[in-house]
């Protein structure tokens, strides 16, 4: 059984046994009513007997008072200390019917009282244990049978009933029985149905808390500043409903800084998590060596994530993730495997795509990532982005794919970094995919003009 159809059942049986309870309070009052209800007929009906002029209670009073007292008072013992129990209800069913016999018997047999018998077995239903309706069901057909047999008038109010008067109830008892049985059956599995429903519900909603609390984790975690000697910075993340592992960061150093953009596999709790780790490791080995060749450091990187995710987790989760290492003059290195730079160059007026070759974090213990170096001047504008921004549709249903991305900074390349990352991200409002999107745009400015967006 799956933990998923335990607290299904759990939850079932909780409900369950809470309506054995409740109906057991129920009949304990009833119960209680009946006998003094009994004793109230028994003094209207027949309250003295007579021998000559002597008069005295009636037998019919003395036994609606004593035997009425034993067939109240088993159940409403039972309910009171043992309420939920399969006995309890049992033996309420048992009682129950056996108030109907008694009724019957101190009214002559009128054919009104017998409408008692139906009433209590609807009652007994209300356990929706359509098993506590078959004692009830042979206690009727006994009573009826054997009162027809040594006793007709108690039970028929004639002294010679036809033979198959006891038969003729019995099948009018079994006729409510078949639909009370129905109902019950019905009602369990709507019941069933409902726990079902809520553990659902609980499930939804606990997904839903660990959705925010990821969320908190990656907007808490992102860069606060992300001043830059020589580039003017714009990022951005939007994390979606359904929360991923988005991931950058800007670590300035002396000389320079480290930009690192990335996606944990997976969505939710733990791939919050994991970016969380990772951007912990980094920035531990960034203040570490600051100036650390980055081949060096992303293997280091890689390292920490497979010793803490893979072996001591026991997770399966790996990020992908690119690692830059900015030089006041200029000059990139990049190691790692993400989604493609977009680079727009103010010499040519063009863009140019820089594929990463490398392997993605978490994946080996040995990864291989070579360091590639790129050069921007003054005006030229860098881009990184995640799959959220490259996989979103259009109006068409195409995924906009790096080509837009594309389009977007060469019309753009003259705006601020801020206005360029904005219109990326307009990009994506007809299909925001349940994935987390992010932007980073650099533009390298050099030392005569630094500005931050």
């Amino acid at each position: 059984m799956t933990e998923l159809e335990q607290r299904v059942e759990q939850l079932f049986q909780d409900r369950i046994t809470a309506n054995y309870r409740r109906v057991d309070r129920l009949f304990m009052w009833l119960m209680i009513g009946q006998w003094l209800f009994a004793i109230g007929i028994a003094l209207w009906v027949s309250p003295y007997s007579w021998e000559g002029k002597q008069r005295s209670i009636h037998m019919h009073v003395q036994l609606a008072m004593s035997l009425g007292f034993v067939i109240s008072g088993v159940p409403v013992l039972l309910a009171w200390l043992r309420p939920g129990w399969v006995i309890t209800r049992n033996v309420v069913a048992i009682a129950q019917m056996l108030w109907s016999a008694l009724l019957i018997h101190l009214t002559g047999g009128r054919i009104e009282t017998h409408f008692h018998v139906f009433g209590s077995l609807a009652f007994v239903a209300f356990y929706r244990d359509w098993k506590v309706l078959i004692p009830a069901t042979v206690v009727v057909a006994a009573d009826h049978f054997l009162r027809q047999m040594f006793w007709p008038e108690s039970v028929f109010g004639i002294a010679t009933p036809e033979a198959w008067r006891f038969a003729e109830h019995a099948a009018w008892v079994v006729f409510e029985d078949v639909f009370l049985v129905i109902s019950c059956v019905i009602s369990v599995s709507e019941m069933r149905k409902i726990a079902m429903q809520n553990v659902q519900l609980e499930a939804s909603q606990r997904v839903a808390r660990e959705m925010e609390i990821a969320a908190s984790i990656q907007t808490s975690m992102l860069p606060r500043d992300v001043s830059v000697p020589g580039l003017e910075v714009a990022a951005r993340m939007l994390p979606a409903e359904d929360v991923g592992g988005d991931y950058y960061d800007l670590l300035p150093v002396p000389g320079g800084c480290w930009i690192a953009i990335g996606d944990v596999t997976g969505h939710g709790m733990r791939a919050g998590l994991t970016m969380l780790q990772t951007q912990a490791a980094l920035a531990a080995l960034v203040r570490r060596e600051p100036h650390a060749a980055p081949a060096e450091l992303w293997a280091n990187l890689n390292a920490t994530f497979f010793d803490t995710v893979r072996k001591r987790l026991r997770h399966d989760e790996h990020m992908t993730m690119s690692l830059l290492r900015y030089h006041e003059d200029g000059r990139f290195e990049v190691v790692g495997a993400h989604e493609e730079i977009v680079v727009w160059r103010a010499g040519t007026r063009r863009t140019e795509i820089l594929p990463l070759t490398g392997t993605w974090i978490g994946v080996s213990e040995t990864p291989f990532s070579k360091a590639q170096t790129f050069q921007l001047a003054p005006g030229d504008v860098l881009v990184l982005y995640t799959d959220g921004i490259i996989e979103s549709r259009d109006s068409a249903g195409r995924e906009l794919g790096v080509e837009a991305v594309q389009a977007t900074v060469e019309k753009l390349h003259a705006r601020s970094t801020l206005e360029i990352r904005d219109a990326i991200f307009e990009l994506t409002k007809i299909d925001r995919r349940n994935d987390d999107a992010s932007v980073v745009v650099l533009r390298y400015v050099g030392f005569a003009v630094s500005q931050v967006a």
